[in-house]
């Protein structure tokens, strides 16, 4: 009846133990990458977010024509700024990185669609 009672307590512990871990991957780190671009229609528009939207670790994803920026949440551990950049650039536009507040200054000030 001890060993049982082991034997239990002991699965009983991996199992939270395991629970916990697993929990823990899936609040992973997740990171913000914030890119100014050269779009100049709708077309390039669908065009990046349907291509964006394949990109490894891919959380959510804002392509704006009228400011011209991309706004994406990834997992830091799937993908990186400079990979997410370089796709753009491989599609053929411009991609530089800007941060936060340089987005938000571009789309704040862009006119409504």
């Amino acid at each position: 009846m001890k060993n049982f009672i082991r034997i239990m307590m002991t699965g009983l512990g991996l199992l939270l133990l395991v629970s916990t871990a697993a929990a823990q991957n899936k609040e992973s780190e997740l990171s913000t990458v914030y890119i100014k671009s050269n779009m100049d229609c709708m077309d390039c528009e669908l065009t990046l977010t349907n291509y964006l939207k394949f990109e490894k670790g891919l959380k959510s994803l804002k392509v704006d024509l009228v400011s011209n920026t991309i706004k994406v949440v990834y997992k830091s551990e799937k993908n990186s700024p400079e990979n997410i950049a370089n796709g753009i650039k491989k599609k053929g536009y411009e991609a530089t990185l800007i941060s936060e507040d340089e987005y938000k200054k571009l789309f704040g000030n862009a006119p409504k669609k």
